[in-house]
C-alpha cells in the first residue's frame, strides 16, 4: 500500500504542506485550462478570418496572466515540497537519534550499525521525496483528470469519457508492478545492509585480518557480495525501466486516442472547431499528472521499504 497512515501520522507536520502543494498545482491547471480556451478560440477565429484586434488583445492578456499564475504556482508548489521534505528529515532523524540514545552503547546488540546509517541517511532521503513529491502528486493526479473531464464534458462528452477511461490504465500498470517491486526492493535493501555490515566489520578488524593473513579471503568474500548487490541493482533498474516504458505507451496512446476522437467528432459535427482544438490541446494534460506520479513511484517504493526498517528500529 503506497499510502502509509502510520508514516504520515509520524510526520504530521507535513500534511499542511502536502495540501498546499496540491492546491497550488490545481490552480496552475486551472490557469492552463483558461490559457488553452483562449488560444483555441483565437485559432478558430483566425481560421475563419474573423479575428478582431480586440480578441487578439484579450487573448494576449489571458496568456500573460495564465503564465504568471502558473509561474508563481510552480514556485509555491516547489516551496511546499521543500518544507514537507524538511519536516520529514527533521522528525525522522531526530526520532532515530533519540532511539539510539535510549538504547545506549549496547545499541549494536539490537540493530546493525550499517543498517542504522543506511536508514538514517539514504532511507530518510528517499522518504523526503515520498513526502515532498510523491504524496502531493498522488492526490493531484486524482484531481486533475476529474477537473479536465468536467471541463471537456461541456465541449464534447464522448471525447471526455474516452480520455477519462484511459487514465486509470496508468495506476493499473503501477499496481501490477508494485507486488513485484516490493519483493525486489526488500531483497535490494537486504543485500545493501549485508554488504555495508560486512564492509564495516572487515574495516574494524583489518589489523587482525592482516596479522592472520586473512585479508585476501575477506576481499574475495566482499567481491562476491558486491557482485550480488550489483545484480540486484540491475534488476531494480530493469524493473523501473520496463514500468516506465509501459506508462509512456499508455500516456502517449491515450493522448493520441483523444486527438483522434476530437477530429472524428469535429468531422461528424459533434464539436465545434474551438472545441476540437481545446480537446487536442488538453488531451496530454489528462495523462501528464499520472505519468509524473509513475516517475515518483519507484522512489516512493524505495522509501516505503526504508520506512519498514525505520519502524523496526
Amino acid at each position: 500500500m503506497m499510502i502509509n497512515k502510520r508514516l504520515i501520522g509520524t510526520v504530521a507536520e507535513s500534511k499542511k504542506y502536502i495540501v498546499g502543494n496540491v492546491i497550488l498545482q490545481w490552480c496552475s491547471l486551472a490557469a492552463n485550462i483558461a490559457l488553452m480556451l483562449s488560444i483555441s478560440r483565437m485559432l478558430a477565429e483566425l481560421f475563419r478570418g474573423s479575428a478582431s484586434a480586440q480578441l487578439l488583445t484579450i487573448t494576449g492578456i489571458v496568456v500573460l496572466l495564465a503564465l504568471a499564475v502558473r509561474f508563481f504556482c510552480s514556485i509555491g508548489a516547489a516551496k511546499m515540497g521543500y518544507f514537507s521534505s524538511k519536516a520529514v528529515k527533521k522528525t525522522l532523524r531526530e526520532k532515530i537519534y533519540q532511539k539510539l540514545l535510549r538504547l545506549g552503547n549496547s545499541y549494536s546488540e539490537q540493530v546493525k550499525t550499517s543498517e542504522v546509517v543506511q536508514v538514517a541517511v539514504e532511507g530518510v532521503d528517499q522518504l523526503e521525496t515520498y513526502f515532498g513529491a510523491y504524496l502531493p502528486q498522488f492526490f493531484y493526479a486524482m484531481l486533475a483528470p476529474l477537473t479536465l473531464f468536467v471541463v471537456l464534458c461541456f465541449v464534447n462528452v464522448p471525447a471526455a469519457v474516452v480520455l477519462l477511461i484511459c487514465v486509470p490504465l496508468i495506476p493499473v500498470a503501477i499496481a501490477a508492478v508494485q507486488t513485484w517491486a516490493k519483493k525486489l526492493l526488500s531483497k535490494y535493501w537486504g543485500q545493501y545492509t549485508e554488504l555495508g555490515d560486512t564492509f564495516l566489520e572487515n574495516l574494524q578488524g583489518l589489523t587482525t585480518l592482516k596479522i592472520y593473513q586473512a585479508d585476501e579471503f575477506k576481499q574475495q568474500e566482499m567481491n562476491e557480495q558486491a557482485e550480488k548487490f550489483r545484480k540486484i541493482t540491475m534488476k531494480v533498474l530493469t524493473m523501473q525501466l520496463n514500468s516506465i516504458t509501459i506508462m509512456d505507451l499508455i500516456a502517449y496512446g491515450g493522448a493520441a486516442l483523444g486527438v483522434i476522437m476530437a477530429v472524428t467528432q469535429y468531422q461528424s459535427g459533434g464539436v465545434s472547431l474551438e472545441g476540437c482544438l481545446l480537446i487536442i490541446l488538453l488531451a496530454a494534460d489528462f495523462f501528464i499528472p499520472m505519468r509524473q506520479l509513475g516517475s515518483f513511484f519507484h522512489i516512493a517504493m524505495n522509501g516505503m521499504a526504508a520506512s519498514d526498517k525505520i519502524f523496526r528500529l
